[in-house]
């Protein structure tokens, strides 16, 4: 494909509290421990497929205030290109609430403020300088920003000949014609709500439904994924779950920038994982998310 990789999506300000297991209704547990990050999905694989070695541009909505600014600054050093970033005065950047329990479960609740205010005119009038000047080679979206801003950009990218990564998430809504993709990926949450199952299974399925490539993890079962060349199994990568937050948007963002790379589907799935495996036994959202040479060294030690 080439190029590099262009994320359109949202951004949060994470407010994180790591307990030593997770509350009942109503329940108060004590001895957390507070972590501020930063998060919202397309921000998280922004920063993966950057980390991962990808020219990456990310297209986004904030306000602006002093928190969002040391976000933005976090972002530039990680080297995104933010040409296209809109700042929204007066309006609050998305802010996610999180809750993890001992094993790296957790609540999630996100007010999604600015990615809200993400319209088709914020996007780029081409994908062509997209990706720290390299062009596009992927576009990466999710769903958390409004309907018609995702439509727009694969409307923009099918025009430019750029494939579409599309992580079905949160998957509130079946829209069929968002299934017919490139690469679809899904956990098995959303691949139950799309489908009516949530499992392996689902991957075949929403092949069929129109996705190129359909991808369905499976947290400590690996993933699943199809496409014509037929049906793969990938085991996961042995891991000791801290926190899972932000274990899926890294496998996008680096599965993003393989297939940039020119990295074929299944190997591309591969290094996306081991990343994946990687983030998890860390907590946070961005402060959890791997660099190139974690993701090589554990491929390294699991050929």
């Amino acid at each position: 494909m080439g190029g590099g990789v262009a994320v359109v999506g949202s951004a949060n300000l994470d407010f994180t509290i790591l307990l030593p297991r997770l509350p009942a209704v109503g329940e108060t547990v004590g001895d957390g421990r507070f972590l501020r990050a930063w998060g919202g999905k397309g921000a998280n694989q922004a920063v993966a497929a950057a980390r991962a070695g990808a020219p990456t541009a990310f297209i986004a909505a904030v306000g602006d205030d002093a928190l969002t600014r040391e976000m933005v600054a976090g972002w530039r050093a990680d080297g995104l290109d933010l040409a296209h970033l809109a700042v929204r005065p007066g309006v609050d950047t998305g802010a996610a609430l999180v809750l993890v329990g001992a094993g790296g479960g957790n609540y999630l609740a996100v007010a999604p403020g600015a990615n809200h205010a993400l319209t088709p005119a914020d996007l780029p009038g081409s994908l062509a300088g997209a990706g720290a000047g390299a062009g596009a080679g992927v576009l990466v979206l999710q769903m958390e920003v409004p309907l018609a801003t995702t439509r727009a950009a694969i409307a923009l990218a099918r025009r430019a000949g750029v494939p579409v990564l599309l992580n079905y998430a949160p998957a509130e809504t079946v829209h069929e014609d968002l299934l017919a993709v490139d690469v679809l990926v899904v956990n098995e949450v959303e691949a139950a709500a799309l489908c009516g199952r949530g499992d392996g299974g689902a991957a075949a399925l929403l092949h069929r439904r129109g996705a190129g490539c359909a991808i369905v993890t499976l947290g400590a079962g690996g993933a699943v994924l199809a496409d014509a060349a037929g049906e793969l199994h990938l085991p996961a990568f042995p891991v000791a779950a801290v926190d899972t937050t932000a274990a899926g948007d890294t496998l996008c963002g680096v599965l993003a920038a393989g297939l940039a790379a020119g990295l074929p589907v299944r190997a591309a799935l591969r290094r996306a994982m081991a990343a994946a495996a990687l983030c998890v036994g860390r907590a946070g959202a961005q402060t959890s998310i791997p660099r190139r040479v974690e993701i090589d060294a554990l491929l390294e030690t699991h050929p």
